[in-house]
């Protein structure tokens, strides 16, 4: 599948800002999986970039402006070809150790409720079986729900909710996941609805590390491996560690406000 893909990212911010530096991770992962067509990556104001690739094979730009006022916008855009592999990552440029990923972050750690949950799920000897039960388990704990969560909640606060969105749903997961000493990982990207949207949003998943298979990417909030219709632009321990946009403003007392704009559709 060929998708074209418009990225905006807005930020406005009340007063001026000394000095702003904003990291990027906004260009699409290489793999078999996705093909970049062609991407650019543009900004209205300041210095942009293209600074290295880390060790997780993310292509980082960085943003430098001095004493800036008013909107900023990021734009990101271009044309990814992609492939259906049942969700295996094939020829990702990741030099990190899988074990890396049994650790937990402030948004992911496993309270009472995640723990005595995960002690209802019986671990199963065959590990691929066993993944995508684990994944099913998670679409059914809670209720896809907008604005019932923030980003700063965390698995288990979700969990005990009920409700939540895909950032949720990746975060319970992986939770759960390294409760039976699975490595996982926080992804974000983009996803092809077939809903027939024209409101396109961010999404999450969950890529789990299963031996001789590798990187299986699992999204529970469709309850299924990913496709064709997902793009993966990045990922980390949890939302904020694979967060596309990461700024430091320094000596700034004002407010910062965020808005965007997603655009996909295939090409035929």
């Amino acid at each position: 599948m060929i998708l074209k893909i418009k990225h905006q990212t807005n930020y406005y911010y009340s007063s001026r800002v000394p000095r702003l530096v904003q990291s990027l991770k906004l260009f699409p992962s290489k793999s078999k999986n996705q093909k970049v067509i062609d991407w650019k990556i543009t900004c209205n104001s300041g210095s942009l970039e293209e600074s290295h690739q880390d060790a997780l094979g993310h292509k980082i730009f960085n943003i430098f402006n001095d004493n800036f006022f008013g909107k900023q916008t990021i734009l990101s855009q271009g044309t990814v070809e992609t492939k259906d592999f049942n969700g295996v990552m094939s020829g990702l440029q990741d030099k990190v150790n899988p074990l890396c990923f049994l650790r937990y972050t402030n948004l992911t750690t496993p309270g009472k409720e995640l723990t005595d949950f995960s002690k209802k799920i019986r671990k199963s000897k065959d590990i691929i079986k066993f993944c995508h039960s684990l994944n099913l388990a998670v679409s059914n704990s809670i209720r896809f729900k907008s604005g019932a969560t923030t980003n700063e909640t965390t698995a288990e606060s979700s969990f005990k909710i009920g409700e939540g969105v895909c950032q949720d749903y990746a975060h319970i997961l992986i939770s759960l996941a390294r409760l039976f000493e699975i490595p996982a990982r926080y992804v974000n990207g983009y996803l092809l609805e077939d809903n027939n949207t024209n409101k396109y949003f961010t999404h999450a998943w969950v890529e789990l590390y299963i031996s001789d298979l590798g990187w299986v990417a699992f999204d529970p909030s469709h309850k299924r491996c990913i496709d064709e219709s997902y793009v993966r632009l990045s990922c980390g321990y949890d939302f904020i560690d694979a967060s596309p946009i990461k700024g430091v403003k320094l000596n700034y007392l004002g407010e910062e406000n965020l808005s965007f704009r997603l655009d996909i559709h295939t090409e035929q």
